[in-house]
């Protein structure tokens, strides 16, 4: 992370976040997504007040910072209520129901859900389209996390047999 000297370091985290986005995305088109005021974005992003956690988590989940770095910078507050929306959205989403969210870590949840909220809002797309992007998302991160644990098995398997 950026060194902002003074500048809360959740509020340097959603910046450089926000800012490394591509195509990078304006304090106002991150505050309508979150359903905040870009003033209240603002103040938080450059510093002017610390943040309340509910804000903090609204920002968070915009801009993609996870719960666990939320607990890492010591806003704790923040991170319980980012994990409990995850947690929630990823149960309400019917595209992730083959998804078992409770064995899901929250990171690869919100990496889901964000993928999920990019292609609804995609204006060039027919909703046969969105629809299909939805399950090919669904499906790839299925395929890689399967894979994985077939990598794991076999690692573990020749670390017994040595």
């Amino acid at each position: 992370m950026t060194e902002h000297p003074g500048l809360p370091p959740e509020a340097a985290l959603i910046r450089e976040r926000r800012e490394q986005m591509l195509p990078r995305m304006s304090i106002r088109k991150a505050a309508a997504r979150a359903s905040m005021s870009e003033a209240a974005w603002r103040h938080i992003e450059n510093g002017r007040y610390v943040g309340p956690a509910d804000k903090i988590a609204l920002m968070a989940r915009e801009v993609g910072v996870t719960p666990g770095e939320l607990d890492a910078l010591g806003r704790g507050d923040a991170a319980r209520l980012l994990r409990s929306d995850v947690r929630q959205r990823a149960a309400d989403e019917p595209a992730m129901a083959d998804l078992d969210s409770g064995a899901t870590s929250e990171a690869l949840l919100q990496m889901i859900l964000q993928g999920l909220d990019e292609i609804r809002r995609a204006p060039a797309l027919s909703e046969e389209q969105k629809k299909a992007l939805e399950r090919s998302l669904i499906r790839s991160v299925m395929s890689v996390f399967h894979g994985q644990m077939e990598h794991i098995k076999t690692a573990i398997e020749i670390a017994r047999q040595d």
